[in-house]
């Protein structure tokens, strides 16, 4: 169940910013548009009356956020008061994710809400505001023919204060936003042709990625800035929360593709950081796995990063592994009841029967859950992701860095195959000579060939992206992965329907229907079996 509140909301925001002279004026975009092909036409232009806005940027000392491209502010004034959590664009898009809050009162903490979407980036530490803004905002409304809105342009005066330091900066720029519904091709060709018509009147692109780090003096944007300490020009504020980033290793070298790989699991454990604890679907699975393809990548490509560094995220990430495995296994469990008692014939499994396994895999969910919520508020949490981004803007020191990395992931991928393939044969030699059920060393056989072939999955995976080939051999290995994975999970679900079916026996109800479910989920497992042979075949 989702833990995101109703009074949430959310917006995309595409827009351009645009520096512009204290004595501009705003040119007529009447017909903007109509000479670039596929551009909606700009047909009426409405002028609204100038509005008095007032927000308080929220971070922490060091600027955690706006080194990530965040921002956290409450603003009161206008059609939007409330508090305004901006965050970067995800991979592959263009618009910042926009979340909204209503405003409570004046000294209110940063509503919880929005801050557990950020926790990964601020790992605990506290908050306050660092920055205020009081902008006098002019808007001018743009709709087509049909008055379907199209943008808004925002004629912003901008007066920025420091209450840390008493710096004020002023300055003017205008902005364009699309409006909801305007995007892609559309979008881009609008924003462009309303771009033409912004620069002939004087506007240039802004030389500030926000206006909160153009009112710290973090850019040199080239405000006006008075006040005590001002001495005449734009401070400069380094945004902190990462260490900084070491010499990019050489073009094609191990440390250039392991580091680049890093990276890109690195923001997708922020992301899921969020998606956990807002609840969202799969969430909880995506941790899990981003946790064992950084684990697979540090492993299978040791000896390229920083050693010591690689050795502390494979420890953390194992704890955190196992930590939402759990979780993960009891929602794989609980989605299995519902499917195993539709295939039985009708009248076979009863509801009561159903209904005693879901909620005895409920109880246990939420427990697991808790657990994995707990963890990602836990020091053990944020030292990991701490870890993770030291190891990504270390130098590379490993014994392998400067290898090709075509060279050294062909020599790796090799032992990685000989090492599945290993592990294969062992399962099946187990399998072979044990009553599988009851066999602990045939099942543990079978639980060491599925990580070698998981591992060796997500390597592939991995150097699939740097060749931009390979997807079959990775295949190969899933489904092995998949069947065995199938097979646990049966085994699995044998046990708890057992489990629950004494109880149900104890109290007096009648067991039929759980022995029923207990057999087909034991078939599943010997279909799992021989879909694990004819895989190991072809591996």
């Amino acid at each position: 169940m989702s833990t995101a509140s109703p009074r949430r909301t959310e917006q995309t925001e595409i827009e351009r910013k645009y520096d512009v002279h204290e004595s501009a004026r705003v040119p007529d975009l009447a017909g903007v548009g109509g000479g670039t092909a596929g551009a909606p036409v700009v047909d009426v232009v409405g002028h609204d009356d100038p509005v008095e806005l007032a927000a308080t940027y929220w971070d922490t000392v060091d600027h955690t956020l706006l080194g990530a491209r965040t921002t956290l502010r409450r603003r009161e004034g206008g059609g939007d008061a409330g508090w305004h959590l901006k965050l970067p664009p995800s991979a592959g898009t263009s618009g910042r994710r926009e979340v909204h809050w209503p405003l409570g009162e004046p000294d209110e903490p940063v509503p919880d809400a929005l801050r557990r979407l950020v926790e990964a980036r601020l790992r605990g530490r506290p908050v306050h505001p660092v920055l205020r803004l009081e902008t006098t905002r002019t808007v001018t409304r743009l709709l087509d023919g049909s008055g379907r809105r199209l943008a808004e342009l925002a004629d912003d005066v901008v007066r920025a204060s420091n209450p840390d330091t008493g710096v004020l900066r002023t300055w003017r720029e205008w902005e364009v936003e699309l409006a909801p519904g305007v995007d892609g091709d559309e979008g881009e060709r609008l924003l462009d042709a309303v771009a033409e018509r912004l620069e002939s009147a004087g506007a240039s692109v802004s030389s500030s990625k926000s206006k909160l780090a153009r009112g710290l003096g973090s850019e040199s944007a080239g405000p006006s800035v008075t006040g005590e300490g001002a001495g005449g020009a734009a401070s400069t504020v380094v945004p902190a929360g990462a260490p900084a980033p070491a010499p990019a290793p050489k073009k094609k070298s191990a440390a250039a593709f392991v580091a680049s790989a890093a990276s890109g699991l690195r923001d997708e454990l922020l992301a899921v950081d969020a998606a956990v604890r807002d609840g969202r679907p799969e969430a909880v699975h995506r941790l899990r796995t981003t946790i064992r393809r950084l684990r697979a990548l540090l492993t299978v490509w040791d000896g390229v990063l920083d050693p010591a560094l690689a050795a502390t995220v494979v420890a953390g990430a194992r704890h955190v592994g196992q930590v939402s495995g759990v979780a993960r296994d009891v929602e794989v469990a609980r989605g299995r009841v519902a499917t195993r008692a539709s295939s039985a014939p009708a009248g076979f499994v009863a509801a009561q029967a159903t209904g005693r396994i879901d909620a005895r895999l409920g109880e246990r969910l939420d427990e697991a859950v808790g657990d994995v919520r707990r963890l990602l508020d836990s020091g053990a949490w944020f030292d990991l992701l701490d870890a993770v981004d030291a190891l990504v803007a270390a130098p590379a020191t490993g014994t392998h860095a400067a290898d090709p990395a075509a060279e050294l992931s062909a020599a790796r991928l090799r032992a990685e195959r000989k090492r599945t393939k290993r592990a294969v044969r062992a399962g099946l030699a187990a399998l072979d000579a044990t009553d599988l059920e009851n066999g602990a060393a045939a099942v543990s056989a079978l639980h060491d060939a599925r990580k070698a072939a998981r591992r060796l999955r997500y390597a592939l995976d991995a150097d699939r992206v740097r060749r931009g080939s390979g997807r079959g051999r990775a295949r190969r290995a899933e489904a092995v992965q998949d069947a065995l994975g199938e097979h646990r999970d049966a085994l699995a679900a044998v046990r708890t329907v057992r489990e629950v079916a004494s109880f149900a026996h104890r109290s007096g109800e009648d067991a039929f229907g759980y022995g029923v479910l207990a057999t087909l989920e034991a078939r599943g497992a010997e279909d799992a079996l021989r879909r694990f042979r004819r895989a190991a075949r072809r591996l």
